[in-house]
């Protein structure tokens, strides 16, 4: 019966984890560029063997449950939408924008820029947005072009190029905030050869609100389920030490 507990429980949580992924995901269903999270469940004896090799340890009777992986960004290429907006930009392909903030190079799919005081480009955030040879000042003008290749011009005069990046398909990032990410482990990346801006465009999210939903409901009815099975074993518990237990009169 406690076997069974933990393995109630274990899923209870393996649920409400996901379920948390699902949350975030659906709150930024409408931020430009947003990379959603994916998430999955394996087997303790699946969880095992991969730590085999790591740090082996007791982890008690629970040969039945379930272990939430961590979440996994899904780098695909989410729909572009036009805006019109000379400074924004949707990046076709997997590269990034690189941003200069206090905490180092942090990188971006979020084209919708703006221009500070002083002529420097940044990010609705306010991180700055690097060229080549540093961060990007735009002079006053009346005309902003910017090229497939990230050439800004203004009045038809190049002030800079935007710096893009690519980085190994199977790289892992984590979220850093402010839709900003960082490659784990500190893989350095390498100038983009198969990425192109588009101008007056952004990229949307790539989250599907229907797969989404859809998810979020057997989520719901599993953590259900397995609370439902918890209460069975208490139940259970409850009866063994009140009446079978009990010695004969």
């Amino acid at each position: 019966m406690i076997r069974g507990l933990y393995t109630a429980v274990s899923g209870m949580v393996s649920a409400m984890r996901r379920m948390e992924v699902a949350t975030n995901n659906l709150a930024n269903v409408q931020t430009p560029g947003y990379k959603q999270d994916r998430t999955a469940s394996a087997s303790f004896g699946e969880q095992l063997q991969f730590e085999i090799g790591r740090t082996l340890e007791t982890r008690g009777p629970l040969a039945l449950a379930t272990v939430p992986l961590g979440p996994q960004l899904d780098l695909s290429q989410g729909p572009l939408q036009a805006t019109g907006r000379a400074l924004d930009v949707a990046l076709q392909g997997p590269g990034f924008l690189v941003l200069d903030t206090p905490n180092g190079p942090r990188y971006t799919r979020d084209g919708s820029l703006t221009v500070a005081a002083d002529g420097t480009l940044t990010t609705s955030t306010g991180s700055v947005v690097l060229g080549e040879n540093g961060p990007l000042v735009l002079p006053p003008g009346d005309v902003l072009a910017i090229d497939p290749d990230g050439t800004l011009r203004v009045d038809d005069a190049v002030v800079g190029r935007l710096q893009l990046v690519e980085f190994d398909p199977a790289q892992p990032f984590e979220r850093v905030g402010n839709n900003e990410l960082v490659p784990r482990g500190g893989a350095a990346p390498q100038p983009a050869s198969t990425t192109t801006v588009l101008q007056g465009y952004i990229e949307q999210s790539n989250v599907d609100l229907t797969g989404l939903l859809t998810n979020t409901l057997a989520l719901q009815r599993a953590y259900t389920a397995n609370q439902r099975a918890v209460q069975q074993q208490d139940e259970l518990m409850a009866r063994a030490a009140t009446e079978i237990a009990r010695p004969p009169s």
